[in-house]
């Protein structure tokens, strides 16, 4: 029997405006940061509106014209340094951070943004909210030997960083969280058994009212996350690696359910692959050689629909493998997603 058809989210990072020069964008982040959290109308300052909120909302409107149906707010920043920076600056015991400060100023400026939004045109886009993992921003800092009451102490502080975006978004709905552990399942872990492991992750969501998701590059310890309490999504890059997949049984014993990529995002593994075939680097830095790099509809819709047939209704959200970063200019990373969206079109018509 097969359920309601996945939605169209994304992984969050994106690429800035060509306008817009990274350290200009960092700076006034910042800026931005310790306006909201002391209460300053951050509309007011030219650079902070220029340099850090248009170039939010424009992303954001790319993503929103692609189709996509959950959106994860423009990840511009380093996803460590979002997270490690406010932490490590306003801490009250090591690696937790002062409820106070734990902010994610993008939210602020969607919520702006999403009020007149909904305004015009009746309702807002369903949000998703991704905050890089206690267990990256462990090893990130300090290494693969974990000292549990340090990580959990990251898990509590992720956990304000969750909880407070849902205090701040009065214009919207945030129906998807994301915790972001890229090197689980490629890194060995030191010091901590699995139910170690479990207990720092879901202390992470604890109390989190949206679905939850894990973003994961590879699958490989799976089994491990089945037993989260708190975590109800796996995620695979299946479009980079046919072989990242779980059986469909594993999920429906466990009661969890996962989200499939369904175009490539690796961008540098795709160049390598181009140049191996003969083409010519200089050619592909051009922004057609960069269009020339996404995945065809075909081969979207052929990873779709493997997709459906291997997970059937344990499969609750699609989009790209990861996030879009290096995928510039922004409108080379706006067509990605509008090819995916075109494929989700096309093969939702004939799903029954």
């Amino acid at each position: 029997m097969k359920g309601d058809f996945p939605l169209f989210d994304d992984v969050g990072s994106f690429p800035l405006p060509e306008y817009i020069q990274i350290d200009k964008f960092n700076q006034f982040y910042w800026h931005a940061y310790n306006g909201i959290v002391n209460k300053m109308n951050i509309n007011e300052n030219r650079g902070i509106y220029n340099y850090f909120i248009h170039p939010i909302i424009q992303s954001f409107q790319l993503k929103l014209n692609a189709g996509v149906e959950v959106i994860n707010y423009p990840q511009h920043m380093d996803m460590h340094e979002q997270f490690q920076k406010p932490i490590e600056e306003h801490e009250i015991k090591p690696n937790l951070i002062d409820e106070k400060w734990a902010v994610i100023p993008e939210i602020i400026v969607l919520d702006n943004f999403l009020k007149n939004f909904s305004e015009k045109f009746g309702k807002a886009p369903e949000l998703k909210i991704c905050a890089t993992g206690p267990i990256e921003l462990y090893i990130k800092k300090f290494g693969f030997t974990i000292y549990k009451d340090m990580a959990m102490n990251y898990a509590k502080s992720i956990n304000r960083f969750l909880k407070n975006s849902f205090k701040l978004i009065k214009n919207s709905t945030i129906s998807v969280v994301s915790l972001d552990e890229p090197s689980f399942g490629y890194v060995d872990i030191y010091n901590l058994d699995d139910d170690d492991i479990i207990d720092i992750l879901d202390k992470s969501v604890e109390g989190i009212d949206s679905t939850v998701q894990i973003h994961l590059h590879t699958l490989n310890k799976y089994k491990l996350i089945l037993n989260s309490k708190n975590i109800n999504v796996l995620t695979c890059e299946f479009a980079s690696n046919k072989n990242n997949i779980i059986p469909k049984k594993d999920l429906e014993s466990h009661d969890k359910f996962i989200r499939v990529g369904i175009a490539r995002t690796n961008i540098n593994s795709i160049i390598a692959e181009k140049i191996d075939l003969g083409e010519n680097i200089q050619n592909l830095n051009t922004f057609e050689g960069n269009m020339s790099l996404i995945d065809s509809k075909d081969e979207i819709k052929r990873n779709l629909l493997l997709a459906l047939e291997h997970y059937d209704d344990r499969l609750l959200f699609i989009g790209p493998d990861c996030g879009l970063k290096g995928w510039k200019p922004p409108q080379v990373a706006q067509e990605l997603l509008n090819r995916i969206y075109s494929v989700i079109k096309e093969v939702k018509k004939n799903y029954t």
